[in-house]
């Protein structure tokens, strides 16, 4: 370079500085095109280096072969003539890369003058990606503008002057435009905007264009705007948006029109419509019948006011349903049938069944009608009658004259006679014969009164029946009358006159049916609804009844009175002890006893359990009604023989006299109960007669609370024990623990005996602690001796939990004994829940400590389901009163396992309560019970006797017969 600028070394520094650094490319070449320099964006844009082009002719690198001759040609054309055609201008020529592809290149050449020869320098640039933009930008302008004809709103563009620039051909149509008369005019001129009214033109602040030139985006903007001058003009709804240059000025805005003029009258077509269809709503609300309408797929869509009263749901309720679903419809004919004949004739009627909310099924005469809409199905129209009570009036007259022609027609199953004025038989069917067995021949010309009991006859009763039959029409026949083979039937029937035209009496018909089993078993149900079931005595509702005519009976002759009021001793330990099977047995006997004690004029019931109750008549004979309770207590004091055990009871006995006790049957009964709770404190099996001095039930309940604090302080009460199985493993998983009151050395007393009074007191609070403490110690022990997974479950009351310092003591309790939270069971009864549920939070609190919840008795109770979720239930203890039955009685057994069902799918245990029979432990153990707890197991025993049932394995009953353990379990899947 110094040869060719003659310059010093820092200029040659800063030339190579700048060429490299442009964003150009620079190729130097002299007269014979040779290259003299080569920037490095030459090397970046055509691929060669600098070393490889140095000296090498132009034409051989980047100047494509079809030009090489018109480049040597525009050389030799300026060095001759000074003359060029391309120096210092920019043009666009192709130019070929080292790999033979060829770019686009904007070159601009300069000729630089020297002593020796001409330079001629060359800018280049890469036009590529120029030009790719460029065909992008005209692109997108395509589609743009594109975009702007072919869309169906109205696009108009203004400036910030509101000058229209932009109008696409839709804005043309629908404002009715010309774009060379309008565009860089004002849009206030051009588009007139009205307010609803029609009349009213808007502000032009209020106006989309000027709004959105302020910067706001609008949508859905209501304008009116008039194309002629009749009124007429087209409803549009406008969004409006401001346009902003790169650095977000506001530079114009758009609004985009959509025509809504169609939209607006279906609009208001549709409330027009919908007027119309109320007013003739409100004119079929007035109708008689029952009025529906509903889809091709029978979802009803209108449904009047008579549809409301005779089926007696909403019309909120009816409408959206299948209509067949919703009335439970039974069609005559099958509905595809139906659904055929309207398609062919778009009309049918005929009976159906309909069901009412309330369950009453109408017998409705329905007619449909197929509507159409554009040549297609679109609804059903239907009006529905009510014909029950018509068609129940046909079908009655129908049966009438079938009863009568069966009747006529010789019916065996009545007794159809025609008698003449004096009562002799002159006609005799089939039916007759076979009621009474006496032919037609030995009938006819008998007289009626034949048929009647010697009774009937004496009173005159044949002769009676067919008076009143001529006096009043007719005489209903129900009485016993005579077979031929002197047997007696219940009948009934009616006797009715038959008459002349002229009115006279010419005859009888008497008609009669053998209506025997139903009367047997009407007195059969009128005995069963007097009776106890289990012992056949009178029952409560019988005794009452009697009492209070005993009672006038003994005031109408002046006679006194005895009530025995009988409790027996020691029934419960037999309940515990024997089973109730034994118990109920036991209940027959004593019945027996007593019936054989009394006289015929004396009454006994049971009032229920093993309470029994005698009516003595007549008791003025000294010592009568004492001379009775005597012999009672020592006829029930003797052992029963049941079932090869022997099972030793007796009685308790209170005794009051009318009138001197007692002038009603309330006093009566009460002060018996106050003697016979004497009799019981004084030892039992004795009798107590009421006096005067004798302790009110007030006082009584003082001295039992009395004996109870005692009981407490003289350590008199004890812990019995009952094991509750697993029957998956055939474990003992659990152990109840069970109060006993050891009273006197010969009388436990049972929790039922005092728990009431206990829990009245307050005393129930420090029993139920003492309780708990013992049974956790034990417990304890038991675990610390093998027993290391045994749980204990107690039971827990109402007054219980009112007392604050109960919830608290339960952990302090369980740390004392050394047991673990999870080791405890509280047992809640349902009951309990329902009747308090204050306790909800003490149970949560429980809970959360880790101790077991049981909800005993369910199924008698009214608990909440949520309540088993959100207290996290852990089991339900199944009642007695549903085991006891199983599996023989449907109620229970169903009862029964929709308890299992539903604890095994909310994740909860079930146990079973008060097993004592094999079928019932089978039919627990099929359904996947979880638990058992019965007689059939072990009654509750002491913790002594408990502990060697344990030891020696014979815990369960079943155990003590040969070949049972798991193997006899097993035989109960």
């Amino acid at each position: 370079m110094k040869l060719l600028f003659q310059e010093p070394i820092q200029a040659e520094e800063l030339y190579r500085l700048i060429i490299d650094n442009a964003l150009d490319a620079f190729i130097a070449i002299d007269a014979d095109s040779c290259i003299l320099d080569w920037s490095r964006k030459a090397e970046e844009a055509f691929g060669w280096s600098r070393e490889d082009v140095l000296g090498r002719s132009l034409t051989d690198t980047i100047v494509p072969e079809r030009y090489a001759e018109a480049h040597h040609a525009g050389l030799r054309r300026y060095l001759e003539t000074g003359e060029a055609k391309v120096f210092n201008k920019r043009m666009e020529m192709p130019a070929r890369r080292k790999d033979g592809s060829e770019i686009n290149i904007e070159l601009t050449v300069t000729a630089i003058a020297s002593a020796d020869c001409p330079v001629f320098l060359a800018s280049l640039r890469d036009m590529t990606q120029r030009e790719e933009l460029e065909k992008e930008i005209h692109r997108q302008a395509n589609i743009t503008h594109s975009i702007l004809h072919s869309m169906a709103g109205a696009v108009v563009v203004a400036d910030l002057e509101e000058r229209l620039i932009l109008i696409n051909p839709a804005a043309q149509d629908l404002f009715g435009l010309d774009p060379s008369a309008v565009v860089g005019h004002g849009y206030m001129g051009a588009i007139n905007l009205y307010r609803p009214d029609q009349v009213t033109s808007y502000l032009p602040e209020e106006r989309p264009m000027r709004r959105a030139l302020r910067g706001e985006q609008i949508n859905g903007f209501i304008a009116f705007v008039p194309t002629n001058n009749d009124g007429g003009g087209i409803w549009v709804s406008a969004n409006a948006s401001p346009l902003l240059d790169n650095a977000g000025a506001p530079v114009g805005g758009v609004v985009v029109f959509h025509d809504i003029s169609e939209l607006r009258r279906r609009d208001e077509e549709s409330v027009r419509q919908a007027r119309l269809l109320q007013e003739q709503a409100s004119l079929l609300d007035l109708a008689r019948d029952a009025i529906l309408a509903r889809t091709t797929d029978d979802v009803i869509t209108y449904w009047n006011r008579s549809s409301e009263k005779l089926y007696q749901y909403s019309r909120e309720e009816a409408l959206g349903k299948v209509s067949h679903e919703l009335l439970r419809t039974r069609y005559s004919v099958p509905l595809e049938q139906i659904r055929e004949t309207l398609r062919r004739e778009h009309y049918w009627e005929g009976e159906v069944i309909h069901t009412t909310r309330d369950g009453r099924e109408l017998t409705i005469f329905s007619q449909w009608a197929l509507e159409f809409h554009d040549g297609e199905p679109y609804r059903y129209l239907e009006t529905n009658a009510d014909i029950t009570q018509q068609v129940a009036t046909e079908r009655a007259l129908k049966r009438s004259q079938q009863d009568f022609r069966m009747l006529v027609e010789a019916s065996t199953d009545h007794a159809i006679m025609m008698l003449d004025t004096a009562g002799l038989i002159v006609s005799w069917n089939s039916g007759a014969e076979h009621i009474f067995g006496y032919s037609v021949e030995e009938a006819v010309g008998q007289h009626v009164e034949r048929l009647f009991t010697s009774e009937d006859r004496s009173a005159g009763e044949p002769w009676k029946e067919l008076e009143e039959a001529k006096s009043r029409g007719r005489s209903d026949d129900d009485r016993w009358h005579l077979r031929k083979d002197g047997t007696r039937f219940w009948s009934t029937g009616a006797v009715t006159p038959l008459l002349e035209t002229d009115g006279s009496l010419r005859g009888f018909v008497k008609i009669m049916r053998d209506h025997t089993s139903h009367r047997l078993a009407e007195e059969q149900t009128h005995f069963l609804a007097n009776h106890d079931v289990l012992t056949g005595l009178p029952n409560r509702v019988y005794f009452s009844n009697q009492l209070h005519q005993s009672i006038a009976l003994s005031q109408r002759n002046n006679l006194p009175m005895a009530l025995l009021l009988l409790d027996l001793d020691r029934f419960k330990h037999v309940n515990d002890t024997f089973g109730h099977h034994t118990g109920d047995l036991l209940l027959k006997e004593v019945a027996l006893r007593i019936r054989s004690s009394l006289r015929e004029t004396d009454f006994v019931a049971r009032l229920g359990g093993d309470e029994f109750v005698i009516i003595q008549t007549d008791v003025s004979q000294p010592n009568a009604s004492e001379t009775l309770a005597r012999k009672l207590v020592l006829e029930l004091g003797r052992p029963y023989e049941l079932e090869g055990q022997e099972v030793l009871s007796g009685t308790s006995i209170g005794l009051c006299i009318y009138p001197k006790d007692g002038r009603n049957s309330v006093e009566l009964l009460k002060r018996a109960d106050l003697a016979l709770y004497r009799a019981k404190n004084s030892g039992r099996h004795n009798f107590q007669f009421y006096t005067s001095d004798l302790f009110s039930e007030q006082t009584w309940k003082r001295d039992r609370e009395a004996a109870l604090r005692a009981a407490l302080k003289n350590h008199q009460f004890e812990l019995y024990y009952q094991p509750l199985i697993d029957l998956s493993s055939w474990k003992v998983s659990t152990v109840e623990a069970l109060l006993r009151w050891n009273a006197t050395e010969l009388e436990t007393v049972l929790p039922n005996d005092f728990l009431e009074i206990a829990e009245q007191s307050g005393l129930i609070v420090d029993i139920g602690e003492w309780a708990l403490r013992e049974a956790c110690h034990q417990v304890r022990r038991w675990q610390a001796n093998g027993l290391s997974e045994l749980r204990l479950s107690v039971n827990c009351s109402a007054r219980q939990f009112s007392d604050p310092k109960f919830v608290t003591m339960i952990p302090f309790v369980l740390a004392d004994a050394g047991i673990a939270p999870s080791s405890l069971e509280l047992e809640v009864p349902e009951s309990m829940l329902a009747q308090h549920p204050e306790i909800k939070e003490q149970l949560s609190y429980l809970r959360s400590l880790g101790i077991r919840l049981t909800i005993d008795n369910f199924g008698t109770g009214a608990t909440a389901l949520s309540d088993l979720v959100d207290f996290e239930i852990d089991s339900l203890k199944i009642d007695k009163a549903f085991v006891r039955h199983l599996p023989h009685r449907r109620e229970d057994s169903a009862i029964t396992s929709a308890i299992i069902s539903l604890a095994h799918n909310l994740g909860i245990a079930v146990v079973a309560g008060g097993v004592e029979t094999a079928e019932q432990l089978a039919y627990l153990k099929a359904r996947d019970c979880t638990s058992a707890q019965g007689f059939i197991f072990s009654p509750p025993v002491p913790a002594l006797e408990f502990e060697e049932l344990m030891q020696n394995g014979n815990w369960s009953r079943m155990n003590r017969f040969p070949g049972a353990g798991e193997a006899a379990a097993s035989n109960l899947h």
